[in-house]
């Protein structure tokens, strides 16, 4: 079991190193950016997890949410407002709608979702996969109307040539080998799977599951980065990740710090091909892969 450190010192690595291919790609600013956000996520998982137990007074809690997720809206926030004033022009009300969305769609996500409303295991962890549904989904779809914007152009596409369809069918093998290391660990055999009924109630929760992972990913891969391009540029990649690391607060620590990346490389990942699919892949593979793996070793 690897320690805290040793966790945040392999994702600094892994971050520093994707850097080399983002200053290749999109420069130097933006790989900057991008370290930046990257040491600013990797501060707060190790403030929440080894000095301050953030999870225990988040939980429950919206305004607590709203702080927590102020943080990377405010990065977004400072990095649209620089990219306006050397552009010599200023935020609009459709830009400073995003930012607020970047900044309460998840606090109020987790807010909502968490709730347990009907007093059983079942029904309340469908209640959770129903409200993160419907949250992931309208939202982008609200803002789209507004904007004027296409709700496909926010990465509802495959289109992707013959050589980057190789590169995704390579994600699952890579995700399952990942996953099937990590289910050994006692913090994720303590965690997974979120349900511990059987048979076609164990099926129905799993199809829940699995929904909410590829609402997950039209929301973050898809809407945060394909509507923040007008925004924050290339760096809607990071500010996304940012948010969607302080989103596994509460999980198990490497799962939270490797989301960062994770989040960091779909990202890039989606704004190449224009789609999300590569990120849908990764994350119904890593999901439904734990839970087995972790069902499999008990």
């Amino acid at each position: 079991m690897l320690e805290a450190w040793q966790t945040i010192s392999i994702a600094s690595a892994a971050a520093l190193l994707l850097s080399l291919w983002v200053r290749r790609e999109y420069g130097g600013p933006a790989a900057l950016v991008m370290v930046t956000l990257a040491a600013a996520a990797l501060t707060c998982l190790w403030v929440a997890y080894e000095v301050v137990p953030i999870e225990q007074w988040r939980k429950e809690s919206l305004p607590v949410g709203l702080a927590i997720f102020a943080l990377p809206a405010l990065a977004g926030t400072a990095i649209a407002l620089f990219q306006a004033h050397s552009e010599g022009g200023r935020l609009h009300g459709i830009e400073a709608l995003y930012l607020a969305l970047l900044w309460t769609t998840p606090a109020v996500l987790l807010y909502v979702s968490q709730r347990k409303p009907f007093g059983s295991e079942l029904a309340d962890l469908l209640w959770w996969a129903g409200s993160s549904l419907a949250i992931y989904a309208l939202v982008p779809v609200a803002y789209a109307r507004i904007a004027g914007q296409s709700v496909r152009s926010y990465g509802l596409s495959a289109r992707f040539v013959r050589s980057e369809a190789a590169l995704i069918s390579l994600i699952a093998p890579v995700a399952l080998v990942i996953v099937w290391l990590a289910s050994a660990d006692q913090r994720f055999l303590d965690t997974y799977p979120f349900y511990g009924g059987d048979g076609w109630s164990l099926v129905l929760f799993e199809a829940a599951y699995g929904a909410t992972f590829v609402a997950l990913e039209f929301f973050f891969r898809g809407f945060l980065v394909f509507a923040g391009q007008p925004v924050l540029g290339v760096h809607a990649v990071p500010v996304m990740a940012f948010a969607y690391c302080l989103l596994h607060l509460g999980k198990p620590m490497p799962e939270a710090v490797s989301s960062l990346i994770g989040g960091l490389i779909l990202g890039y990942l989606a704004l190449r091909l224009r789609s999300i699919l590569a990120g849908v892949v990764a994350h119904l593979t890593i999901a439904w892969g734990m839970d087995a793996f972790v069902l499999s070793r008990s």
